[in-house]
C-alpha cells in the first residue's frame, strides 16, 4: 500500500478513536483495550494500531482475552490496514475469531460536499440548528430515531460527553418536528461525521444532505478541509447518499470477535 495512504489511514483511525472515546482504556504495547459497558463495538474493542514489539504476540492476545473476560464481553479487535502487526487479522482468524461488521471509511473534500449538495435557501421548510456543546434536544431525537433507551442511553450520553475535540450537534427540523441529525467532530483539518440519522417519516426529502452541508460549512469555520465517515457495507441507502455528496471509499475495517457464550452482553 502507498505510504501516503497508509499514513492517512493511521491518522483517520486515530481521529476516529478520539472522536468516539471509550469509558476505560488500558494500554498494552501499542494497543488500546477499550471498554464502555458493551455499548457500540468501537468503544468495546482493541485499537491495535500503535507500534508494537516489546511483548510477544501470544502473551498480548491472552491479556486481551483476560481483560474482556473480566468485563463479561467477548475479546474483539477493530482491524484496519493500520493494524499491527500486519498479520494480526490472519493470526486472529486462525485462532477462531470470526469477522463481523465490515465497514467502509469514506472521505471527501469539504468543497466537494458543498458543490454536490443543495443550498439551504432552496429548502425553506428546513430549520437547522447546530450546537457546539452536548445538546439535549439532539440527544433525545437521536435516541428516538435509533430506539435507544435505558442503560444504553446512559452509556451513550457518557461517551458523547467525554469527546475532547470540537463537536457540532446538527439537528434539522421540518414543520417543527426533528427530521435528521448528525454529530461532527473537528480535529486538525478533518471533520469526522458520526451518528447520521433520519426519521423514517422524513426520508427522501433531502434532510440528510442538508445535514452534511451544514456540518461542512461549520467545519470550514475551524479550518477543516476534508471529511471522513464510516458506513457499513450493507447500508445501501447510506452509500448512495454519501456518493451523491462526493464521498469515496478509502479503506475498510472490520471486527474480529471471539466466540462468547453470553452473546447478549456485547455491544
Amino acid at each position: 500500500m502507498d505510504e501516503d495512504i497508509t499514513a492517512t489511514i493511521l491518522t483517520l483511525e486515530t481521529l476516529a478513536a478520539n472522536a468516539w472515546p471509550a469509558h476505560q482504556r488500558e494500554l498494552l504495547d501499542g494497543w488500546q483495550l477499550r471498554f464502555s459497558e458493551g455499548v457500540t463495538r468501537r468503544a468495546n474493542s482493541v485499537w491495535p494500531n500503535g507500534p508494537t514489539g516489546v511483548e510477544g504476540l501470544g502473551e498480548k492476545l491472552a491479556r486481551v482475552e483476560a481483560f474482556y473476560a473480566r468485563h463479561h464481553l467477548p475479546a474483539r479487535y477493530q482491524i484496519s490496514p493500520a493494524a499491527q502487526p500486519v498479520d494480526l487479522d490472519t493470526v486472529l482468524a486462525e485462532r477462531g475469531y470470526y469477522s463481523v461488521a465490515r465497514t467502509a471509511v469514506q472521505t471527501a473534500a469539504l468543497t466537494t460536499i458543498l458543490t454536490r449538495t443543495s443550498g439551504l435557501r432552496t429548502q425553506p421548510d428546513f430549520a437547522v440548528e447546530l450546537a457546539e456543546e452536548f445538546d439535549e434536544a439532539w440527544f433525545a431525537a437521536f435516541c428516538e430515531f435509533e430506539s435507544i433507551a435505558g442503560h444504553n442511553a446512559v452509556v451513550l450520553r457518557a461517551i458523547l460527553a467525554s469527546i475532547r475535540p470540537l463537536t457540532g450537534y446538527a439537528l434539522l427540523h421540518i414543520d417543527g418536528a426533528p427530521a435528521a441529525l448528525a454529530l461532527g467532530v473537528v480535529e486538525g483539518d478533518w471533520l469526522g461525521i458520526f451518528c447520521m440519522a433520519t426519521d423514517p417519516g422524513f426520508r427522501r426529502r433531502g434532510a440528510a444532505s442538508a445535514i452534511l452541508r451544514t456540518l461542512a460549512i461549520w467545519a470550514q469555520l475551524y479550518d477543516a478541509r476534508r471529511a471522513y465517515l464510516q458506513v457499513m457495507d450493507q447500508n445501501a441507502p447510506a452509500h448512495a447518499l454519501y456518493a451523491r455528496a462526493g464521498f469515496e471509499t478509502l479503506y475498510h475495517y472490520h471486527y474480529r470477535e471471539k466466540a462468547w457464550l453470553n452473546r447478549n452482553s456485547g455491544g
